[in-house]
C-alpha cells in the first residue's frame, strides 16, 4: 500500500513539476493571451485603416543615434538624421515633476545624461541643465516648433507611462502636428483614443502587452504592428502571410540590411 502511494505521489509531483515548467515555457504567450481575452470583451472594430500605409520603412530610434549614442532624444539626433534622409522618427515622452511633457525615455537616463543624481526633474530644471555630451533636450514645446518647420516629418510616440495620459495631452496640445503623429498603442482598449487625435497612423506595439499572433490576425484597424526584433518566430506566420505591416526593434544602422534578409516579410525596422 505504501508503495502504490509513494508512486502516486511520486506520479503527481512529475506531472505538477511538468506543468510548471510547461507554463514558464509558455508564459508569455499565457499571459499575452489573458490580456487578449480581457481586451477584446471591450473591442470593435474601428474600420478600415484611414490613411494610406506610412511609405517610410526606417524610423530613427529615438532620434537616432549621435555619435555612436543611442537613445538621446535630442535636437541634434532629429536634425542629423532628417538631413540624412529619415522622416519618420520615434521619440519617448515622460513628465516632470510638475506635470509637463518633455521628450526623454525615462528619467534614470535622462539624470545620467544631464550629470545629475537619478530623479524626477521639474520642468524649469530640465530646460536649464546641461547635458554632458553636449547636446540639447527637448520638451513637447520644442518637438511642436521643430515639426511645424519640418512638415514631411513624422514622429512615433512612445512612453514608459500612462498612454491615455499622453493622448489626453495630445489631443488638447498637439494641435496643428497631431496629422504627423504615429500614434503607437500598447493595448486595442487605447485605439478609440488614438484614433480621435486624427494622426498620421496608429501603430499597435507588443513590448509592453505582448498579443499572440492568434490575436494580431484579428485586429484589422491598425495600420502597422511593431514587434521586438527577437520575438520574429512568435508572429512569422502571420508576418509571411503579408496582410498588414510589421515593423521590428531595434537593430543599429549596420545590421538593417542583414536584418531585412535574415526576417523575410518584415516591412521596417527602428534603427538605433
Amino acid at each position: 500500500m505504501k508503495t502504490k502511494f509513494r508512486l502516486a505521489m511520486a506520479s503527481a509531483l512529475i506531472l505538477m513539476g511538468a506543468s510548471l515548467i510547461a507554463a514558464w515555457h509558455f508564459r508569455t504567450f499565457i499571459r499575452g493571451s489573458l490580456y487578449a481575452i480581457h481586451d477584446f470583451a471591450s473591442y470593435t472594430d474601428a474600420g478600415a485603416s484611414p490613411s494610406l500605409p506610412v511609405l517610410e520603412k526606417l524610423v530613427a530610434h529615438a532620434g537616432g543615434a549621435v555619435n555612436g549614442v543611442a537613445y538621446t532624444n535630442s535636437r541634434e539626433a532629429l536634425d542629423q538624421h532628417y538631413a540624412s534622409g529619415y522622416r519618420v522618427f520615434e521619440l519617448d515622452f515622460d513628465w516632470t515633476s510638475d506635470g509637463r511633457l518633455i521628450v526623454a525615455h525615462d528619467w534614470v537616463s535622462a539624470s545620467s545624461f544631464l550629470g545629475a543624481a537619478p530623479h524626477v526633474f521639474s520642468y524649469s530644471e530640465f530646460v536649464s541643465a546641461a547635458r554632458r555630451d553636449g547636446l540639447h533636450q527637448m520638451t513637447f514645446e520644442d518637438l511642436r516648433d521643430w515639426l511645424r518647420v519640418h512638415r514631411d516629418a513624422f514622429v512615433v510616440t512612445d512612453t514608459k507611462d500612462s498612454n491615455l495620459r499622453l493622448l489626453s495631452f495630445l489631443q488638447a496640445n498637439g494641435g496643428d502636428i497631431c496629422p504627423q503623429l504615429i500614434i503607437q498603442i500598447y493595448r486595442i482598449t487605447e485605439l478609440r483614443a488614438a484614433r480621435q487625435l486624427g494622426p498620421r497612423a496608429v501603430w499597435l506595439t507588443v513590448y509592453k502587452c505582448p498579443y499572440p499572433a492568434w490575436a494580431l490576425s484579428r485586429i484589422s484597424a491598425v495600420d502597422a504592428f511593431v514587434i521586438p526584433v527577437e520575438s520574429y518566430r512568435r508572429y512569422r506566420e502571420i508576418i509571411l502571410a503579408g496582410k498588414a505591416h510589421f515593423y521590428v526593434h531595434s537593430v543599429s544602422a549596420k545590421q538593417v540590411d542583414d536584418t531585412f534578409r535574415k526576417l523575410p516579410g518584415i516591412y521596417g525596422i527602428y534603427v538605433d
